[in-house]
């Protein structure tokens, strides 16, 4: 539920609890004041309705027996059945009073007086006021007699005094509860999230990155709760990217230097030689600029390469797309590749069923440096007589496969996931005659990802190691 609707809701519970509150508050107060609250709620007459069956009682014993009226026995009996409707009982023989259920002081002298029968909605009696309904009758010996039932009418002020502050403080008591207990539900589910970005922030403040928040709440906090989990992670992610790449780049630097020392030392040794007169035939002096010109080529090779790669990591190489038949293409680039090895020295073999009609979208120059560095790579680390490659094309729904396995001796298995790492090489001496510069197929990887595709290694059942490579078809 979103904070806007929780909000509107409590809003509304704000206004109709404290109805329900109070409703039930003067259920209670009824329930424990019920007489004294009954007595504000009465309108003229409207007591004399309910005490009708007790006057008609009383009217019919003023009658018939006049003289059972001077029993005390059975006017306190009376007395007790009018109580309960907070009605009181006077009885008057002559001008005397000779009977009333509670003394109040005035009282002979405020009554009517007789022959004043009928109901009299005002008679103060002593300082309350009362409502009087009365009956006149003579007793046996001739006496004038009257029978009153009377109850007090309280005024307003009265009513005020006695119930306001207990209606006033039980409403501000319901109304400042109410706020509390919503208040508090409110700020417990607004603050327990806020609570968490504050820790999470002094955390990531302090370069903590390790710890997790969540939040099961479907609003807008427990949203931003996520987010900023999220936010968290990949800033985690994106720290150990920079780390790793700055252990690459150490590494690089370190490979770079490793690998131009070895040629610049050469050449300047044999230069060395020329100058100090070592090379003093013709033919020594040919060996020695060849041997110069070998290592120059190879460091300008270096530079080209690791030129590349720099670029392929970045996503600074401009690629030129284009929709190719793949099988021809492959097929042409092999007639032009097989010109370059001796068949003595090297067999390369095409599987590839007829027809083969997938086209591919490449960039046609890339995917040639691809397999051309996978190609020479297995050349160079041949292990028998002649090197046979065999290149085979699967279809895979949305992509082409391209596998190039070789006879040579592979890779230890442990090593496998390393052979797309800069500067790899699996011979430990890092020799530039055998082992290139080590950037062959991290530069093929690149490409490869560059075209949405993906490359791994795997040794092959028997022998060799097999390189394999997918690339997205093109669409129609």
């Amino acid at each position: 539920m979103s904070i806007r609707k929780r909000l509107f809701i409590s809003n509304a519970v704000m206004i109709i609890l404290p109805i329900i509150l109070f409703n039930i508050y003067f259920i209670l107060l009824h329930l424990f004041f019920g007489n004294e609250l009954n007595s504000f709620t009465h309108w003229p007459g409207a007591h004399v309705e309910q005490n009708q069956p007790a006057f008609s009682k009383l009217t019919k014993t003023a009658s018939l027996q006049p003289e059972k009226l001077l029993e005390k026995n059975y006017l306190d009996a009376l007395s007790s059945e009018l109580k309960k409707e907070q009605t009181g009982l006077i009885i008057r023989k002559g001008k005397k009073v000779i009977y009333h259920s509670s003394p109040i002081k005035g009282i002979e002298r405020d009554i009517p007086s007789f022959g004043q029968e009928g109901y009299h909605p005002m008679v103060r009696l002593g300082n309350h006021p009362f409502s009087v309904r009365q009956h006149d009758f003579y007793f046996d010996d001739g006496e004038e007699g009257s029978l009153l039932l009377i109850k007090e009418n309280r005024s307003f002020p009265q009513f005020a005094r006695q119930f306001f502050p207990l209606i006033i403080f039980g409403l501000l008591g319901i109304v400042i509860l109410t706020n509390i207990l919503l208040s508090y539900l409110m700020a417990r589910s607004i603050l327990k999230p806020v609570r968490l970005l504050s820790m999470a922030s002094e955390k990531i403040s302090r370069g903590d990155l390790n710890f997790h928040i969540q939040s099961n709440k479907k609003d807008e906090l427990g949203k931003l709760v996520n987010a900023f989990d999220d936010m968290r992670k990949q800033l985690k992610r994106h720290n150990e990217l920079r780390d790793q790449y700055e252990n690459n780049r150490k590494e690089l630097i370190a490979s770079i230097s490793h690998d131009l020392k070895t040629p610049i030392t050469s050449i300047r040794g044999y230069v060395e030689g020329i100058m100090d007169g070592v090379a003093n035939t013709e033919e020594k002096l040919k060996k020695y600029l060849e041997t110069i010109h070998t290592k120059a080529e190879y460091m300008d090779r270096l530079i080209n390469e690791l030129f590349l790669y720099s670029k392929l990591e970045v996503n600074q190489v401009a690629f030129r797309f284009e929709k190719v038949k793949i099988l021809p293409f492959i097929k042409d680039y092999l007639e032009e590749l097989k010109l370059e090895f001796d068949p003595d020295q090297v067999q390369i073999l095409l599987q590839a069923s007829e027809p083969f009609p997938a086209v591919v979208r490449i960039d046609r120059d890339h995917i040639i440096r691809v397999m051309s560095n996978i190609i020479y790579n297995s050349f160079k680390y041949k292990d028998k007589g002649q090197c046979i490659i065999r290149i085979s094309l699967h279809d895979q729904k949305d992509f082409i496969k391209v596998a190039i396995a070789d006879n040579g001796p592979g890779v230890p298995h442990e090593e496998l996931p390393n052979i797309f790492h800069q500067f790899y090489r699996s011979d430990p001496s890092r020799s530039a005659d055998t082992g290139g510069s080590g950037l062959g197929l991290a530069i093929a990887s690149q490409i490869i990802k560059a075209h949405g595709g993906d490359i791994w290694a795997e040794n092959g059942e028997t022998q060799g190691l097999i390189i394999a490579f997918t690339l997205p078809k093109a669409d129609d």
